[in-house]
């Protein structure tokens, strides 16, 4: 299957980026970082947002984490006035999912298990209306599992979300085998209306799409430097000034035409033998998590850092997602064009 021929359009203003439509109010479960730029996102485009979770002091993060966001936001003039006025009424906070009984779309937001997922949904689905449509932003699970001895599953789907939510125009949407045309429209038609844009799977897979094509970057690069080939430091810089140039502007079937289809099946037939296939989690990996390693969260990773150091490596890469967005509308292609 090939790619349709597009041309680009370039986006001239930043207020182009906006996108509007009747509000709506939708829950969202878990309100950890994901759920928290879920939640922002949201208010940015005049949503009235509930969110639910276990923890409560993370309802305090969450008002604080809209707060700073939106104002940077406002800033780079990526959201309407009359949004960044009025986003804090329409945050709400509810003591259990009862509270989500008004809501026209659920976001689950929890952590990755299935089994905590499924008992969600079964409380949820006898609370919410059954024209709700309820949304899973796993990064990974088959959405289709996550549909199994559901009451009713056609209005279960998958919107795998990108960090920071407020700012990406990443978003996935993943229908599972019972999910109905009208709730796959319905998804994308919100996701538009978020500013996003959304890429639509065909059918349901475990780590759809973006996550498939990146783990299997992250094993082959743990490979190379398990295997002695080069350090880490090395391996980021490789990156960063091959595939990290020019990714933004073209996927991996459009680089290929930019840059002659024939090489790349040449070297496929020697070097695709030669890649790693392991199925286990990289040995370096499984030693970071015991070590308790969760990178600039804790300031311990693969590199070493400082409290100072690790913030400014946050704000870095807030500020340089605003920049790949501007970047991203300049040469997004246009829609309808062949």
């Amino acid at each position: 299957m090939t790619g349709k021929q597009t041309t680009r359009t370039p986006v001239t203003s930043k207020a182009k980026s906006i996108r509007t439509t009747k509000p709506m109010r939708v829950g969202v479960i878990g309100l950890g970082l994901m759920g928290q730029g879920i939640a922002t996102c949201l208010l940015t485009h005049g949503n009235v947002v509930v969110g639910f979770d276990s923890d409560r002091k993370r309802y305090k993060d969450t008002l604080a984490h809209a707060r700073t966001a939106i104002a940077e936001l406002k800033k780079q003039k990526l959201i309407e006035p009359t949004h960044s006025a009025s986003w804090k009424p329409r945050l709400e906070f509810v003591d259990s999912m009862q509270g989500l009984s008004g809501c026209s779309l659920v976001v689950e937001c929890v952590r990755e298990d299935l089994e905590l997922k499924r008992t969600i949904f079964a409380e949820l689905e006898m609370i919410v209306p059954r024209k709700t449509i309820i949304a899973s932003n796993t990064s990974s699970l088959p959405i289709s599992l996550l549909q199994q001895n559901r009451i009713a599953p056609e209005r279960f789907i998958g919107m795998h979300w990108g960090e920071p939510a407020q700012i990406m125009r990443y978003l996935e949407i993943i229908p599972g085998d019972k999910t109905s045309r009208q709730t796959t429209k319905a998804a994308l038609n919100f996701g538009l209306a978020c500013g996003k844009e959304p890429a639509v799977l065909k059918q349901d897979i475990r780590g759809f799409l973006s996550n498939r094509m990146m783990y299997a970057m992250l094993r082959e690069a743990c490979y190379l430097v398990e295997s002695g080939i080069a350090d880490v430091e090395t391996v980021d810089q490789s990156f960063r000034n091959d595939i990290g140039w020019w990714a933004l502007l073209a996927g991996p079937f459009r680089w290929m035409d930019l840059t002659g289809i024939p090489a790349y099946a040449a070297v496929m037939d020697g070097l695709l033998g030669e890649l790693s296939n392991q199925t286990e989690t990289p040995k370096m990996m499984q030693q970071m998590v015991k070590r308790g390693a969760l990178g600039v969260a804790n300031q311990k990773g693969f590199y070493k850092y400082t409290k100072p150091s690790a913030a400014q490596w946050e704000r870095d890469w807030v500020q340089f997602t605003y920049e790949m967005r501007q970047l991203a509308e300049k040469y997004t292609p246009a829609k309808g064009t062949k």
